[in-house]
């Protein structure tokens, strides 16, 4: 009996030696060496200056590192036809090795078994340079499928300096202000100035002022957490911007939010990264850009909901062409890789390029950086659209005064779960 459970102490011990050894041969491909030349197909749908001005020039310095490995790069049109092409090429056979797409891509190509898992191929020296909020936003049910290149579509507080002289740092502190920029200029009763201007009916932008009180809109499950404290609190809180404080427009969609802070009629808005350069160029603007301020219940800043642009590998890449791709996507979320995104006016994703110069010297570059640090990733499950068409019409009903946080929470919580069934 013992030489029996000696033999077997040793069979085991053999086995999980040889399954440490071959999980460690699934891991680190980005430190492995290329023993073969190897051309990498990537697809991309960038605009034609990135192409040309950020792709390529990294393309060859890579291909000058890696002297193994091609880098074929095609453009496919635009990001639908990326989509498409991708799952009709992959489908027959043909198609890319890597996809620059956006993350919403990573939701279809996960599912339909396209996107290669990667947490098994990443060391974790790897996985630890990129922000909080970056491989998350590429990750589904517990599983990496993509790394992102570029990070951003997040909102931010954004200010006009001909009007006050810095961001506030608590909702407290810009509630006063507005106050006092919320003016009647020409006395016929109308407010012809505001403090504050933001979309106060899409999902979008309460989300981050949901995430600001604590709040999410998903489990780990991606059921639906919305009737909670941090749903009530975020409702009642946009509710007094307008009933109570009386500091942004009664009826404010986007058209309406954006025109009032280009002509110089609005204080401070709240709006995404893509109006940046809109803003600049406003003759009626001095911009700045600051996080979205801390509410005192929490101590959180606003949290919106970021996305990006990043690297997809497809499955079923022979072990060569995976070490490629790793070694392709590492070097090209370097730090000195990331500086060209950065110097393009594109936020990285690793951690380290944030405290690069061109960042750090711009203060609209900085406001914005300091906002995306502060958002949390956008789920990329199909189930957000649940999510999205529960809030809406809840949202708007407290914003019209029709309906009181509490049922409005009570109400989002149901349609989401129904919808989300409905779609499963």
């Amino acid at each position: 009996m013992r030489k029996s459970i000696f033999t077997v102490s040793i069979l085991v011990l053999a086995l999980s030696l040889i399954f440490s050894v071959g999980a460690a041969a699934q891991q680190d491909l980005d430190k492995k060496e290329l023993t073969e030349k190897v051309t990498l197909k990537l697809w991309e749908a960038d605009e034609e200056r990135i192409d040309t001005e950020i792709l390529d020039p990294l393309i060859k310095k890579f291909e000058n590192k890696f002297p193994n490995v091609t880098v074929k790069r095609t453009h496919a049109g635009s990001v639908e036809d990326l989509r498409q092409n991708t799952q009709t090429a992959y489908m027959g056979g043909q198609g890319p090795d890597v996809v620059l797409s956006p993350f919403d891509h990573m939701g279809p190509f996960s599912i339909m078994g396209l996107a290669q898992p990667l947490d098994d191929l990443m060391s974790q020296d790897m996985k630890d340079k990129y922000i909080d909020a970056a491989l998350p936003g590429m990750s589904l049910r517990g599983e990496t499928y993509g790394v992102p290149v570029t990070m951003g579509n997040h909102l931010m507080l954004m200010y006009n300096k001909n009007i006050v002289d810095q961001a506030p740092e608590t909702w407290s502190e810009l509630i006063e202000v507005a106050k006092a920029n919320t003016i009647d200029e020409d006395g016929d009763g109308l407010v012809d100035k505001y403090g504050l201007a933001y979309n106060l009916n899409e999902p979008f932008w309460w989300a981050a002022f949901h995430g600001g009180f604590g709040g999410w809109v998903f489990d780990e499950e991606y059921n639906p957490t919305l009737n909670t404290e941090a749903t009530v609190d975020s409702l009642e809180f946009v509710h007094s911007l307008k009933f109570e404080h009386e500091i942004v427009p009664k009826e404010s969609d986007y058209d309406l939010m954006d025109s009032l802070f280009k002509e110089g009629n609005v204080a401070f808005i709240i709006n995404g990264d893509w109006s940046i350069e809109g803003y600049k160029s406003a003759k009626n603007v001095d911009l700045g850009v600051a996080p979205i301020p801390r509410f005192e219940k929490t101590g959180k800043y606003g949290q919106p909901m970021t996305s990006g642009k990043g690297f997809i590998v497809m499955s079923g890449l022979a072990e060569q062409k995976q070490i490629a791709a790793i070694n392709f996507i590492d070097f090209m979320t370097s730090t000195a890789a990331q500086e060209l995104y950065v110097e393009n006016n594109f936020l990285p994703s690793n951690d380290q390029a944030y405290g690069l110069p061109q960042i750090q010297n711009d203060p609209i570059m900085k406001g914005s950086a300091e906002q995306l640090r502060n958002g949390k990733a956008m789920p990329v499950v199909p189930e957000m659209r649940g999510i999205w068409d529960a809030v809406r019409p809840a949202l708007q009903s407290v914003m019209s005064d029709d309906l009181a946080p509490e049922a409005a929470a009570e109400q989002m919580q149901q349609e989401a779960e129904e919808n989300i069934k409905s779609m499963q």
